[in-house]
């Protein structure tokens, strides 16, 4: 028997989530965010109260709308390792694991080559870079066109042409 995939749609719905879409511009530095009640406890990063979302509310960028299943995916798994006493980077790299649970769909491997949510394993794999590199790449985020990679001190044009061969930006 073939195991079956997450059902991220069906789980908000359980859980009696709300996703709401939301301007790029507005959310474009954390793409996806939440505030939820999980186990009779509030689970929230600190952006949450930056932007005074409510309470049962995971806020998506419109621009990832064609991925919704994987990153509400994301965001549920995070939720989950948050309420088992993560922290927020933590909670958020074991989200990225188990998103391996899509490896060789089509579009959640487009979505593994964004330049704003690239994980750093797979851009030094793709890339070969170094995770130095990789690490000025996240300092500058967010980008709103791949041309922007041409401003990090460190990129020349060779290093720019294997970035924009590899990635793309929402």
């Amino acid at each position: 028997m073939m195991d079956e995939k997450p059902q991220p749609k069906r789980e908000l719905e359980r859980l009696g989530y709300e996703l709401i879409y939301k301007p790029h511009e507005e959310i474009a530095t954390y793409m996806a965010f939440y505030r939820v009640e999980y186990h009779g406890n509030e689970i929230a990063p600190p952006i949450a109260d930056k932007f005074d979302i409510s309470l049962n509310e995971i806020w998506i960028s419109k621009k990832l709308k064609p991925f919704e299943k994987y990153i509400l995916h994301h965001e549920l798994q995070e939720i989950k390792y948050r309420a088992e006493g993560y922290g927020v980077r933590k909670a958020h790299e074991k989200a990225i694991e188990d998103g391996e649970v899509w490896n060789g769909e089509p579009k959640y491997e487009e979505l593994k080559r964004e330049i704003n949510l690239v994980s750093k394993e797979v851009f030094i794999d793709l890339t070969g870079f170094d995770k130095d590199l990789y690490q000025k790449l996240v300092k500058n985020r967010p980008f709103f066109d791949i041309e922007e990679l041409r401003e990090i001190d460190c990129v020349d044009p060779k290093k720019f042409k294997t970035l924009r061969e590899n990635f793309w930006c929402i």
